[in-house]
């Protein structure tokens, strides 16, 4: 390959979807649209008309998305509450819209996390280590064994949120349900009788040292310190990485190793817990690093499309 290569790369999520150019691997500028989730129709055009609307040649798309995805085949088996991507070819469709045949690759979001942070971030240095995430709507994950992604037998390996870690009280419900920053913003919501989407989640671990405060953030750390104690157990990691945005606020990674250290049993399975380097803009490198490595020997010969 020579030249300039252009890969529109895109990060879906439920509520909003962020898009830019990495142009030779460096990042542009990022935008946002909010995720159209009525229909896989609706969100199919929203991205083909992004595509259209750049004003440089496209040389590749690579896509982020969540839920479980069959690389060898190109679609999402289960795409959480995105339910209109399932069962779709993502990469195939938009070329069918536009008329052409540009490389395109998906991959799911946190396997992105943990592509980026295994190529340029923070664990460059491990061949074994977990990626956990906390988004909105909860907690995703990714598993690297010797140096390579565990997808497992149905693309469905690292789905952390998936664990049932408080029966005995709320059934079945899963983790998601008790480390996303909505289930926080939710239970300041409740306690002092505000509309939840009038909080914002992240303000909270700012005023840690509120007295009213600081209950509510540690019982929601004490989630995400299970998952994470359940997981080293598990898999005895030479890592863990926590990711997604609330991940770099400064009293984060100090609050879950504080409610680690309140279990009786973690003197036994110390395990480093670090931050992903890339926060909010690792799932951009991830995509476009996995797009590079499967699909980068034929941008030469694509069909690009032109401005």
């Amino acid at each position: 390959m020579s030249g300039v290569q252009r890969i529109l790369t895109f990060e879906v999520g439920f509520n909003f979807t962020r898009y830019m150019q990495m142009t030779n691997g460096v990042m542009g500028v990022p935008s946002s649209i909010a995720t159209p989730s009525a229909s896989y129709d609706d969100f199919l055009q929203a991205l083909v008309k992004i595509v259209r609307q750049q004003t440089e040649p496209i040389d590749g798309i690579a896509f982020s998305v969540p839920g479980f995805v069959n690389v060898d085949q190109q679609f999402a088996t289960a795409s959480g509450r995105l339910a209109p991507i399932s069962h779709h070819r993502l990469g195939d469709d938009i070329n069918a819209a536009l008329g052409t045949s540009i490389p395109t690759w998906m991959e799911n979001d946190a396997n992105c996390v943990a592509i980026a942070e295994k190529n340029r971030g923070n664990a460059r240095k491990y061949d074994d280590f977990v990626v956990i995430t906390i988004t909105d709507t909860g907690m995703g994950g990714a598993i690297v064994i010797d140096g390579k992604l565990h997808r497992g037998r149905a693309w469905r390996a690292g789905e952390f949120g998936m664990i049932a870690s408080n029966y005995e009280t709320g059934g079945w419900k899963t983790l998601h349900e008790y480390t996303g920053m909505t289930s926080l913003a939710t239970r300041y919501a409740e306690r002092f009788h505000v509309p939840a989407d009038s909080v914002v989640p992240s303000s909270l671990l700012r005023r840690i040292d509120e007295p009213e405060i600081r209950p509510l953030v540690e019982d929601w750390a004490e989630y995400i310190a299970i998952a994470i104690f359940n997981v080293i157990a598990v898999m005895d990691p030479q890592c863990v990485l926590l990711g997604g945005l609330i991940s770099q606020e400064t009293d984060f990674i100090a609050l879950i190793r504080q409610a680690l250290e309140r279990h009786p049993s973690w003197k036994d399975f110390r395990t480093p817990i670090t931050r992903c380097r890339y926060a909010n803009v690792s799932a951009f490198y991830g995509a476009y690093d996995a797009f590079m490595a499967e699909r980068g020997a034929s941008i030469s010969g694509s069909d690009a499309l032109a401005a």
